[in-house]
């Protein structure tokens, strides 16, 4: 539910926390968030939900503004959904289970759009876990490491 409280003031601490450059991108971003609401006409005796649209609509018409494509905004909206629910989106048995599922509905054409955005978060997740160094075979990798110093040690001694 909002709140009808003002932001608290910022701290020194939370000003410096962030460069000009982020301050002065999120204050534009904000300022074009406002005029996209406002071009959506909602009127003033609108129900809550018709809000919700219109913020949802006006921040995504913003990202897109800015120069992120229609996919990474879809990527980006569904890892946040995601996130939310899982264990700071680290990958697992589940997520896949999830993943393979939506794609299962993709294909029989039945996946609705609120699917379709989760299922590209869950991709870009997936895709950064395979990416990532904590996914490499170390052990691997490390055994063949120790072989070859064996034989560089091996064929110097001959």
């Amino acid at each position: 539910m909002p709140s009808n409280e003002p932001p608290e003031p910022e701290t020194e601490s939370r000003r410096d926390s962030v460069s000009e450059d982020a301050s002065d991108w999120i204050r534009q971003f904000l300022k074009y968030v406002e005029l996209h609401f406002l071009d959506a006409s909602v009127p003033r005796d609108a129900r809550v939900a018709e809000y919700q649209d219109a913020t949802i609509r006006a921040v995504i018409q913003t990202l897109l503004d800015s120069g992120i494509t229609r996919e990474a905004v879809l990527e980006a909206l569904g890892c946040a959904a995601t996130q939310q629910g899982v264990d700071g989106g680290k990958w697992d048995s589940e997520l896949n289970r999830r993943r393979f599922s939506l794609i299962d509905k993709e294909i029989q054409g039945v996946l609705t759009p609120a699917e379709s955005i989760e299922l590209a978060g869950l991709t870009k997740i997936m895709r950064e876990h395979i990416e990532s160094e904590t996914n490499l075979p170390m052990e691997g990798a490390k055994e063949l490491h120790r072989k070859l110093l064996e034989w560089k040690a091996t064929d110097e001694s001959h």
